[in-house]
């Protein structure tokens, strides 16, 4: 179980996978938007301008649509 701010939550995210790109955040989670849709057929919205505000988003969008719960 990840914990800690969103910011925090997707870095770990990020240092755990083996794939995708590990060189800024915003790239990591349009990595992980198009994969979702891809492999899991959900969409994520991302909103924001800041890593903070897209990671924020992120976990959101992943409590919603159940995705936390599928990495249980």
């Amino acid at each position: 179980m990840l914990q800690g701010t969103a910011l925090q939550i997707v870095k770990a995210m990020q240092d755990l996978a083996n794939f995708g790109p590990q060189d800024s955040v915003s790239k990591y989670i349009a990595w992980v938007v198009d994969n979702t849709l891809r492999f899991e057929g959900l969409e994520l919205k991302i909103e924001g301008e800041t890593d903070e505000e897209q990671a924020t988003s992120l976990v959101n969008e992943m409590i919603r649509t159940d995705l936390a719960r599928l990495l249980e």
